[in-house]
């Protein structure tokens, strides 16, 4: 049996779900034992050689010192930086940072902003890839510049203890957000970040998510849904990031000569919820419809809904359709139908009956029937 210590905070819903994966892995084992060690305890703990492995968030170089002394092998799933001997496992950036663009682009927002931590590690990743996307479809981003003071708060506030309270920059954010040009789409390195943004939006006056529209990273339910309205966020897939690691770990085990490379987990999905609601069109009843289509899907909705939900006569609504977004009422549709259809083929496993009803399909066989037209491919042979 071998004794594995996890050093990562509970505090925040990221850290639990690490943790879950790491758990997964060593019940489909069954010859690991896992064993908590707290952060305010390693610096002073005598048993750590005890283990046989670790799996750490390593933030600091004083942990990555102790952890190395004990010529113990160790995982790093925090990886601010590369460090000599460690396997890591971490997110990929650079998928997040593309769901986030694409999220905001397919809902017709033309000005982008960032909001994070600079020099994090974590935060320029995601930054970097949503900047890179956004220019690959001709748009620039504004990006927040953190005080050089606020950066303390990242690993107290927001990592170790998850503070609800405002950050020491709260003025600076706000100077930042008054100056933005509006209706903005924001991305937030991570669900705190964006959770500050909404209350300082509050403050000012601004309305989120018709003026302001902000988007998390790491869907964290209590962070998300403690501001009016919730906060969409990305779920990077932690509980999949902690079984990478304890695979990555095994491997140390059985090769102890080669160190394993570092491994990126895709994200799951993006939640959305109302603080990305909004598409920044004129007259607000055509962003109306598109958000109607978006939250009804599951309704086997119609165009004549569409028309009976806005008011307004179907010439009219077909017009504005045709003119703002190139397309008809129907067709739209179908397209947003058929997306959130892929989506769930491609990253879940419900079952495809399920899929074609949960997106308003009236069967399974005109779902295979409309998928295979739009992707080339059934949704089975797709999944597979």
């Amino acid at each position: 049996m071998r004794t594995i210590g996890i050093i990562i905070e509970r505090q925040r819903a990221y850290g639990r779900r690490l943790c879950e994966g790491i758990v997964r892995f060593a019940r489909e084992r069954k010859d690991w034992s896992l064993r908590i060690v707290e952060f305010s305890e390693i610096h002073r703990n005598p048993r750590l050689r005890q283990h046989d492995g670790f799996i750490a968030r390593v933030m600091d170089d004083g942990i990555a010192d102790i952890l190395a002394n004990t010529g113990r092998p160790v995982v790093d799933v925090f990886l601010e930086k590369p460090i000599h001997g460690f396997a890591g496992v971490d997110q990929n950036a650079r998928i997040v940072g593309q769901m986030a663009a694409r999220h905001f682009i397919e809902h017709r927002f033309s000005n982008f902003a960032f909001c994070g931590y600079d020099g994090r590690r974590y935060s320029d990743d995601r930054r970097n890839a949503f900047v890179r996307c956004l220019k690959l479809n001709h748009y620039e981003c504004e990006c927040y510049r953190t005080p050089s003071a606020a950066l303390k708060d990242f690993e107290e506030s927001v990592v170790m203890r998850e503070h609800f309270g405002m950050p020491s920059d709260a003025k600076s954010l706000s100077r930042w957000i008054r100056r933005l040009t509006k209706p903005v789409a924001v991305f937030c390195a991570h669900d705190m970040r964006a959770y500050q943004l909404s209350e300082i939006c509050r403050a000012e006056g601004m309305r989120v998510p018709d003026d302001v529209a902000i988007l998390g990273c790491d869907d964290d339910e209590l962070v998300c849904q403690f501001t009016d309205p919730p906060i969409s966020s990305i779920d990077q897939n932690a509980v999949g990031i902690g079984y990478a690691a304890a695979q990555a770990l095994q491997r140390m085990f059985e090769n102890p000569s080669v160190l394993p490379p570092i491994a990126k987990v895709k994200p799951l999905r993006l939640v959305e919820r109302e603080s990305t609601r909004t598409y920044p069109l004129s007259p607000k009843w055509l962003s109306d419809a598109l958000v109607f289509i978006q939250s009804n899907l599951s309704q086997g909705i119609s165009a004549a809904d569409v028309y009976a939900h806005v008011g307004k006569s179907h010439t009219l609504v077909d017009a504005a359709f045709r003119s703002r977004l190139g397309t008809s009422v129907q067709k739209e549709i179908s397209r947003i139908r058929l997306k959130e259809a892929r989506r769930l083929v491609m990253s879940t496993s419900t079952p495809l009956q399920d899929v074609a009803k949960s997106c308003g399909f009236s069967s399974l066989q005109y779902f295979s029937t409309s998928f295979v037209k739009a992707f080339g491919k059934s949704p089975s042979s797709l999944r597979e």
